[in-house]
């Protein structure tokens, strides 16, 4: 089995900006009006704090494939917790 490197980032905070998750792992980090941008790419968020984010997805939810759907619910619950966190 191959295992995918993320670039990593932990700690960071990101203030209006565009961010690209894919192919990265935010540990412990704050997003705050930021566009996150997720793609097919693997992309790990743990611990993060979101606020007043927008997030665009450009992702291939494939026919047959379990996987994609998983990670798309996974996603959208994350976006979820950050809204609640908040009270949007």
């Amino acid at each position: 089995m191959t295992q995918i490197q993320l670039t990593k980032h932990e700690g960071e905070q990101f203030d209006a900006q565009t961010v690209y998750a894919s192919g990265h792992a935010y540990i412990k980090c704050k997003l705050e009006r930021c566009t996150i941008i997720i793609r097919n790419a693997p992309t790990h968020f743990e611990d993060c704090a979101f606020a007043n984010c927008n997030w665009h997805f450009d992702y291939d939810v494939l026919w047959g494939d379990p996987n994609t759907r998983s990670t798309l619910r996974q996603l959208l619950d994350l976006i979820d917790g950050a809204a609640d966190m908040h009270g949007s």
